[in-house]
């Protein structure tokens, strides 16, 4: 494959390019995927949702599997809202049990499923890594709401350490580059980008998870670069 004319965006918010401006979601239209497409020539049929898990992602994809089929690749960004918590949960009962929304064996497994049906379908897959996030922006963003002893249940359940709350995002991330090692499928990282900036805030929105227009802009000239390396080997 040395050229690509179509792909599909199968992922969540970030790949759909929803920011948070502190006050609401809006949707950017120049963002990572919108520019990719743009700069590199390519239609892109873009079906992430806010708020997709890899379970939510996998249906979507058998919605849209005669697109897959035409299409040259197909890129796949899943495991932000999979690895979060019901917080307000955590907030009322520390003590008790909480996992995240896809517990890591099943995430895996549904990845690896998912990966199975767009090569069947003749697509091919390319994953993407979580891009990074601010832990403590983060913390504050989803306890706004919550009062000083939900607060402190919460931060109990973290073991007192704000920067836990990183340790299940990361973990979901080297998840997807194990996938892509052991399926063999590429993976694009747009998560080491963030890091090479010293303050890497300013690429992140006010909630910490969402990419801000620098941070598309970022992922953007990141995807791009990694595609145009590794097309021809495909």
């Amino acid at each position: 494959m040395n050229t690509i004319k179509r792909l599909v965006a199968l992922g969540d918010s970030i790949t759909k390019g929803v920011i948070y401006d502190g006050e609401s979601y809006k949707i950017l239209p120049d963002c990572f995927v919108n520019q990719c497409a743009e700069d590199m020539n390519v239609q892109i049929d873009n079906y992430s949702r806010m708020g997709c898990t890899i379970s939510r992602g996998t249906q979507i994809a058998e919605q849209h599997a005669e697109q897959i089929a035409q299409s040259d690749l197909t890129l796949v960004e899943f495991g932000g809202n999979d690895s979060d918590f019901c917080w307000t949960d955590i907030a009322s009962d520390p003590q008790d049990s909480h996992y995240p929304m896809t517990e890591l064996p099943t995430f895996r497994q549904m990845y690896r499923d998912l990966i199975a049906r767009i090569r069947q379908l003749g697509s091919q897959p390319v994953l993407l890594t979580l891009p990074l996030i601010d832990y403590r922006r983060f913390y504050n963003f989803v306890t706004r709401n919550m009062g000083e002893h939900d607060r402190s249940n919460v931060l109990s359940w973290l073991g007192g350490q704000e920067e836990r709350i990183r340790n299940y995002h990361d973990m979901y991330s080297l998840a997807v580059y194990q996938i892509g090692y052991q399926e063999r499928v590429p993976v694009l990282d747009i998560t080491s980008p963030f890091l090479h900036n010293r303050d890497y805030l300013p690429y992140l929105c006010v909630d910490g998870i969402h990419p801000s227009e620098q941070g598309h802009n970022l992922i953007a000239a990141t995807v791009e670069n990694q595609l145009q390396r590794i097309v021809p080997q495909l």
